[in-house]
């Protein structure tokens, strides 16, 4: 028995051994992938090593691999495995892409007309033919429409004339056509108590640039005799010594010749231009839409009337669509118009315009009604978006001081840009339209504000390729609106909304301004 006993106990040990070594050995050949050598893997990794992996190394090692697997597949997809509009982005793809090249950004037009034209040549339905596609011819209604927003608009604008800011009261207004023009009529939000407010406290602008502007160009007698015909007699508010230098806009009531107190045409208000020397003179009679065709006929048949001679020669033109104009009432109308028009061109910084120096004015009541200022301002759009600054209102002891003498003795000169009267200004309109031509189109502005150091800084005017803007303001009041001058007794019955300021312009520049 213990014989037996020994002899399986050293069988055991021998076939526990056999396993061990099997066990080192690793698997049988059969068991082995192909191309496995025995051993490798005991040899050179251990246990440890393999359960962790150096990424950074990893990749490094590997990057030549990755760099050129990821230009493999950007060649394999440009070279012909997608078409040009579905490699775009899901968010810029846009419907029926593969047959409208207008549809692809422009970087990728050029390859996808190529692809068009290949697809083109291989399908029987279109071989032989200029087309491209299968698309059906476009409907006589797509045809006929506007190629673009601007021709558009000219086309709606046939038998009636859109204003300036047309757009910018459509969207906010309700239009309607009176007396030949779009005009805003009620507002599509209620504003009534808003509006008031404004008009009291702050102030509000209008766009009036559809009143009529009838311009006289003859000698200064003919030009008060025609008028005097259509005045009341014993008047000569037109000839007096305020308003024939171009001063002060004189106020009217004009009559049917040879009819007073009959046949009332209506009020209008006349400006002369300031004398420039000897010559002709130019007037501006400023007429509501309503009377404005009956005044310029009667104009018309009394000129006719008159034998023939120097007094005759006077010519009449409609300059309305030439100039654009905007009416602010309230308080702070002066302020408003001190800060859009801060950049004058003819004022240095030490010596501030007139506009500046009746900015803190607490209403233009205080200023004498009808007088005119001339200003030349740089490009108002180079300093958008405007803001009154509260802290230039404050003046000083030498600003109180000159403000008090321009209110007590009102400069003569106010309504010339320059002393020797050699600027026209906005009587000029062959230099308006040039300066028009000529101004800084939006884009070139943005880029400027781009190269800014710090963004959201005004630009600067530059004289050598900014353009600069004549313009006229007058101070309105009662007179303007009943057309007769009105004394103090009853001016002192008037509310303060019925005074404030007329801003006249060149065309083109009613949305910068």
């Amino acid at each position: 028995l213990a014989s037996q006993m020994d002899s399986g106990r050293s069988s055991k040990m021998a076939d526990n051994s056999d396993d061990k070594k099997r066990k080192a050995q690793g698997p049988p050949e059969s068991a082995r992938p192909r191309g496995a050598k025995q051993g490798s893997a005991s040899t050179k990794y251990t246990l440890g090593k393999a359960r962790s992996v150096d990424v950074v190394g990893f990749v490094e090692a590997r990057s030549f691999e990755i760099n050129a697997l990821q230009r493999s597949l950007e060649n394999a997809r440009s070279q012909g495995n997608t078409r040009a509009f579905q490699t775009l982005p899901r968010h810029l793809r846009r419907r029926a892409a593969s047959h409208n090249v207008k549809r692809i950004p422009a970087r990728l037009r050029e390859k996808a007309l190529s692809e068009m034209k290949k697809s083109a040549q291989t399908s029987k339905a279109l071989a032989g033919t200029d087309r491209l596609t299968n698309a059906k011819k476009s409907s006589r209604y797509k045809r006929r429409r506007a190629r673009s927003v601007r021709q558009e608009y000219e086309t709606r604008q046939t038998g009636k004339r859109w204003l300036e800011t047309h757009v910018w009261h459509a969207k906010r207004m309700r239009m309607k056509e009176l007396w030949g023009a779009m005009i805003a009529e009620t507002p599509n939000e209620r504003s009534h108590r808003a509006a008031y407010r404004a008009a009291k406290e702050k102030t509000y602008i209008q766009d009036v640039s559809y009143f009529r502007t009838l311009e006289l160009v003859g000698s200064e007698d003919a030009i008060v005799g025609l008028l005097c015909q259509l005045t009341p007699p014993n008047e000569l508010t037109l000839a007096m010594k305020p308003y024939i230098g171009g001063a002060r806009m004189a106020p009217l009531t004009l009559y049917c010749a040879g009819s007073y107190p009959l046949a009332l045409l209506g009020p209008a208000t006349a400006l002369w231009e300031p004398i420039l020397g000897a010559g002709q003179r130019k007037l501006w009679l400023r007429l509501h839409p309503a009377n404005a065709d009956a005044i310029k006929v009667e104009l018309e048949r009394v000129l006719d009337s008159i034998p023939d001679g120097n007094d005759r020669a006077i010519q009449i033109k409609d300059i309305t669509c030439d100039l654009v104009s905007f009416e602010l009432l309230g308080g702070q109308s002066t302020q408003m118009l001190a800060a859009v028009l801060s950049q004058t061109v003819d004022c240095a910084d030490s010596e501030p315009s007139l506009l500046q120096t009746i900015r803190a004015i607490p209403s233009p009541a205080v200023l004498p009604e009808s007088v005119v200022i001339a200003l030349r301002i740089h490009d108002p759009r180079l300093e958008f978006p405007f803001k009154v600054n509260p802290e230039r209102m404050v003046l000083s002891q030498d600003e109180q001081q000159q403000l008090q003498d321009v209110l007590l003795h009102w400069p003569a000169n106010a309504a010339v840009l320059d002393g020797q009267r050699s600027d026209t200004g906005i009587w000029d309109r062959s230099e308006c339209a040039s300066a028009l031509e000529r101004r800084t189109s939006e884009h070139a502005l943005n880029k400027r504000r781009e190269q800014q150091l710090v963004p959201g800084t005004k630009l600067r005017p530059d004289p050598s390729v900014d353009v600069t803007v004549p313009l006229l303001l007058v101070r309105t009041g009662p007179e303007a609106m009943l057309g007769s001058r009105v004394g103090r007794t009853a001016n002192q019955y008037i509310d303060t909304l019925a005074h404030g300021w007329t801003l006249i312009a060149p065309r083109g520049w009613s949305m910068a301004l």
